[in-house]
């Protein structure tokens, strides 16, 4: 964008004063109101990445399988919700980090699908989704999901018994969270390569790296994760485009696609519980 201003710029110079003017002029306003969108993306970043849906405190989350809700209160004095569904003589426990359009009220479904495979489920809302409170960043993503890490093992969980899985937004902290803790497995479904390169992509006129206050660098991540790794991701996703994953399978994991799958469908193919059951029995102790 600066450049193609210095080009206009440079060009105003080999014309008659009164169009140099108008044409300066003009350049000063493209400026301005590039500048000016730049700052309104900057503030409302958060809203559009995290578009969070809020429980009231006291509701009652009408899951009809068995539940418990868990409270972790933070040093900064947030109180961060997340709800555990257990099942008798579990393999393990999946640490589920969802989309940025869920809450825990989602995700009933996946914790049966979990659960029938002999998995305990915990799912964790974000700051300022469900029941969560406090102050969203970045910094704190990765803490409060370390500190649901740390209440599972506080439970007498190891870190080898814990399934750490992702979904869009999540795949990101989940990455994260496998690339600094030594969890059993690492489920990413529809992942993106780094929340950077993908808002880059779709808004290529924006100088991304001032703006974007979560970099969510899931590439980077991977790197340092040491434990098997399944990418999950429909070949249709309007949302985060397939060459994510494809990117991201090249650094570590096993990528397994659906021809016709989007952004949102995963779940409804028989494939899909297939793979993520052959996957936990791989990395079963």
């Amino acid at each position: 964008m600066l450049e193609a201003i210095s080009h206009f710029i440079r060009q105003a110079h080999d014309m008659n004063p009164l169009f140099q003017k108008f044409f300066l002029y003009l350049v000063a306003f493209i400026f301005l109101l590039y500048i000016c969108v730049c700052i309104y993306l900057f503030f409302i970043q958060e809203k559009s990445i995290f578009p969070a849906r809020k429980i009231p405190i006291n509701q009652d989350l009408g899951f009809s399988l068995q539940h418990e809700e868990i409270f972790l209160d933070t040093p900064d004095g947030a109180r961060v919700h997340g709800v555990m569904f257990p099942v008798d003589s579990a393999r393990g426990v999946v640490l589920h980090f969802h989309g940025n359009g869920e809450n825990v009220l989602d995700l009933e479904q996946d914790a049966r699908e979990f659960l029938e495979i002999g998995y305990t489920f915990l799912a964790m809302d974000y700051r300022s989704y469900g029941k969560s409170t406090g102050k969203l960043s970045e910094k704190h993503l990765f803490e409060d999901a370390l500190l649901f890490m740390q209440f599972l093992e506080k439970r007498g969980w190891k870190q080898s018994d814990i399934i750490v899985y992702g979904r869009s937004i999540g795949t990101g902290i989940a990455t994260q969270l496998a690339s600094v803790t030594r969890p059993r497995g690492l489920i990413l479904y529809s992942p993106y390569y780094s929340m950077r390169s993908l808002v880059r992509e779709l808004l290529p006129f924006l100088p991304v790296g001032l703006i974007l206050q979560y970099p969510l660098n899931t590439a980077k991540y991977l790197e340092a994760v040491d434990c098997p790794v399944l990418i999950l991701h429909g070949e249709k996703d309007h949302v985060i485009p397939f060459h994510n994953a494809q990117k991201l399978a090249k650094i570590k994991g096993k990528l397994v696609s659906f021809a016709d799958g989007d952004h949102n469908n995963l779940t409804s193919y028989s494939l899909f519980w297939r793979e993520i059951d052959g996957f936990m029995r791989s990395v079963r102790h």
